[in-house]
């Protein structure tokens, strides 16, 4: 049903936001029936096949291209000053008010920053290349802001479709390097790095087509206060986003600094796959933030954990049977199920999360997540050195059930919504 009412709302979204009106052509009714909730989890799902092919890979070797993408990934959401979920946010008009130079500054600038925060990222980590750290975050970065322009006119399908066939593309590279017996993962790391840049260009060709589409752009209204306010809101809002993402991904970088290249390498795999349940929380919550009609909605949080929670547990169990099958993956489901009280917790805290900065503001979720930061690095310091992994993941479902619960403590407080940010 969530996927029928947003093409409804599709068809019916003012030319404000650049969409145009009219009735959806015969050819393309068939892909009503595909969600986009079923599309994002068809695309995780495929990445999700790609983490499967990539256990064929000897542990260390896997390893090193864990540390590549958690470098590259962490460094675009450090460096991407959350573009992505600013612009989302944003109420309707506002791309056209500030004007296009105003809009290809922010983005330069977090590009600029992605790489410099991935460089830093690899050299923490000890392991992995700088070229393909920094590379792929650029990639990342400019997949995902530009992404939300799409997003902002409800091209839910269009963006997760384009994110499922980077996955399919991704696959096949990783099975041609496997049937070629090429086991290094430096190699494979260069194959998931094109495939970001892919995605990068492919969307960048896709949001120029819908900018043409909506005719000239008006010259911008903004004045200098709208500017500076502009940066102000960033600013808060990504001191949050800033810490959620150390808190969800700096162990894996503390593992490979203290534990190795190895245990990072089936690590990651556990992360991977129990990311898998969090699919319908990321489409909910994005979906929260594009909604610019309402204010209040319904509270689906748990709908949306008790859909997780099956995938979850199957999750648990694809990771015995790949242990079975590559012994050297023996304890990945002991660290899956370490993680599941956190996967779950993550995908209420996601939902819980964007609802805050819908109704509250930028300074809300910054507030819970300073303080889901600050509980979850000292316990990563203090735990990850002498427990390894297991202590890594127990840790994590640690941090994000407090992100969970501050966030819905959040919403429970007695505030007045914060106008103007949202």
């Amino acid at each position: 049903m969530g996927g029928v009412t947003l093409l409804k709302r599709r068809r019916a979204t003012t030319a404000q936001d650049g969409e145009p009106e009219g009735s959806t052509p015969k050819s393309r009714r068939p892909l009503r029936l595909l969600s986009p909730e079923r599309l994002y989890i068809a695309a995780l799902g495929l990445t999700g096949l790609a983490a499967v092919v990539s256990v064929t890979l000897p542990a260390a070797e896997r390893g090193e291209l864990a540390a590549n993408m958690v470098s590259a990934t962490l460094g675009a959401a450090i460096g991407g000053l959350s573009l992505d979920t600013y612009m989302l946010s944003r109420p309707g008009g506002w791309v056209f008010s500030r004007g296009r130079n105003w809009v290809l500054a922010i983005l330069a600038a977090s590009v600029v920053l992605s790489g410099v925060a991935a460089g830093i990222l690899t050299a923490a980590a000890g392991i992995g290349s700088y070229v393909i750290g920094v590379g792929a975050a650029i990639g990342l970065t400019i997949f995902n802001t530009v992404s939300s322009f799409a997003l902002r006119q409800k091209h839910f399908w269009l963006v997760y479709s384009m994110r499922a066939i980077s996955g399919a593309i991704l696959v096949g590279g990783y099975a041609i390097l496997y049937a070629r017996g090429q086991v290094d993962g430096g190699l494979w790391s260069i194959v998931w790095l094109a495939v970001q840049w892919l995605g990068a260009i492919a969307v960048c060709g896709v949001v120029l087509r819908l900018a043409w589409r909506a005719g000239p752009m008006p010259a911008a209204t903004a004045t200098g206060a709208d500017y500076r306010a502009d940066l102000v809101a960033v600013g808060k809002l990504h001191v949050g986003v800033f810490a959620q993402m150390l808190t969800l991904r700096f162990n894996q970088i503390l593992v490979a600094r203290f534990v190795g290249a190895g245990p990072l390498g089936i690590y990651a795999l556990a992360v991977a796959a129990l990311e898998f349940a969090q699919a319908g929380a990321v489409v909910r919550a994005q979906q929260i933030l594009a909604d610019r009609d309402a204010e209040n909605g319904p509270d689906r949080t748990g709908a949306v954990v008790k859909a997780a929670l099956p995938i979850a547990l199957a999750a648990v169990v694809g990771l015995a049977v790949l242990g079975f099958l590559n012994p050297e993956y023996r304890h990945a489901w002991i660290l899956g199920l370490c993680l599941l009280p956190g996967s779950l917790a993550t995908s209420a805290g996601k939902t819980w999360s964007a609802m805050l900065l819908k109704k509250r503001g930028e300074h809300a979720t910054t507030v819970v997540a300073v303080i889901t930061l600050a509980a979850a690095v000292p316990a990563y310091f203090a735990v990850i050195p002498w427990g390894g992994v297991v202590a890594a993941a127990l840790a994590s479902s640690f941090a994000y059930a407090v992100h969970a619960y501050a966030s819905r403590a959040g919403l429970r407080k007695p505030q007045p919504p914060s106008h103007g940010t949202v």
